[in-house]
């Protein structure tokens, strides 16, 4: 009987190693990817412009060790989509807000000096030389 317990403890610490080899997997997988150049490790992400079977690999030891669901974190470089469709936001924005002025505001309003009354010193006879 003193040999059963010592099973007992024994079967959870070797299922306790068998997840960490598991949980180490995925970073053997990224290792792996940062030897052949496919990774970058400085941003923990895959690197630019890879295509095909190097880019499907890459992509999914990311998805692997990334848990975020946010459209913008999901994706390896989505902060930089996110800057960009920003930036696209605010152009978008100023340029409705000019029709909108445009439609809103009289053009007697905007153009103000184009409608200005005429004060007879700026004719064409100044009395100046």
């Amino acid at each position: 009987m003193s040999g059963l317990p010592r099973i007992i403890t024994r079967l959870p610490i070797r299922k306790a190693s068998t997840n960490a080899q598991d949980a180490n997997a995925i970073w053997k997988e990224v290792n792996r990817l940062g030897s052949e150049g496919k990774w970058d490790s400085i941003n923990n992400m895959p690197k630019m412009f890879l295509f095909g079977k190097a880019k499907r690999e890459t992509y999914a030891a990311y998805r692997a060790i990334n848990h975020k669901t946010d459209v913008w974190s999901s994706s390896p470089y989505g902060q930089f989509a996110k800057a960009i469709f920003r930036l696209v936001m605010l152009a978008a924005g100023i340029k409705a807000g000019c029709l909108a002025y445009e439609l809103i505001v009289p053009e007697e309003k905007r153009l103000h000096y184009k409608y200005r009354a005429k004060h007879g010193h700026h004719g064409d006879e100044h009395g100046h030389h």
